[in-house]
């Protein structure tokens, strides 16, 4: 079993509204379409649900819907994508469903389709959370991190292993679901011991994880 996070600041424009990076999507698209057997996808919200969060806050049940509502489109953007390339994909709302949804669809040949969201008690679904409670359910292989960076940097070069013990420079992801330090402290926190990868999000880093091929950097526990 395998499970990758395109975060979404690789398939979205995170500095223009609900906006979609339609090269990325399509690469990334295409590439999944030629390998998508024993995997979970997870996204994350990108320009779709951040700038809710930070317009609307996480006090009001009526915020809480706009963020929502604005994590489904884009869920449903992706799909819609992977569809065009016969790829039978399968949208799973974290918030509401129930995950346990995710088995039967792998057994049916679809792709389930996860992504970061918020929940009911007005707090965010982190889609690196996600990935790791799949991880540790599915007992996954691998695990894939595409990001908007090439890997792990450490003063500053990319690494090709990180361990305990090093540090990373404070640079990479940061949004609402935080930076690429607290990435890697989740996976760290895991109790299952897999392969982890954290790459550029693009077609052909995506195609050498899902093949098997060491990509960007790999975190060792």
């Amino acid at each position: 079993m395998r499970i990758l996070k395109i975060g979404g600041s690789v398939i979205t424009q995170k500095e223009s509204f609900e906006t979609l990076n339609e090269k990325a999507m399509e690469d990334i698209a295409a590439e999944i379409a030629n390998n998508y057997r024993d995997l979970i996808l997870v996204h994350g919200a990108g320009s779709f649900g951040h700038p809710h969060v930070k317009k609307y806050g996480l006090r009001e049940p009526i915020s809480i819907s706009r963020i929502h509502n604005a994590c489904l489109r884009l869920n449903e953007k992706f799909c819609g994508k992977l569809i065009e390339f016969n790829v039978p994909a399968v949208g799973i709302d974290p918030m509401t469903s129930d995950i346990s949804r995710v088995d039967e669809l792998l057994k049916k040949g679809f792709l389930p389709v996860l992504h970061g969201d918020v929940n009911l008690n007005f707090g965010i679904i982190s889609g690196d959370d996600l990935v790791v409670s799949l991880a540790e359910k599915f007992r996954a292989e691998r695990i894939g991190f595409a990001t908007n960076v090439d890997g792990v940097i450490v003063d500053g070069k990319v690494v090709g292993k990180f361990t305990r013990g090093m540090k990373a420079d404070g640079i990479g992801e940061s949004d609402a679901t935080g930076k690429m330090e607290g990435k890697i402290e989740r996976i760290f926190a895991m109790k299952h011991r897999c392969r982890v990868f954290i790459f550029r999000g693009t077609g052909e880093n995506v195609k050498k994880f899902l093949r098997g091929e060491e990509v960007g950097t790999e975190v060792i526990p």
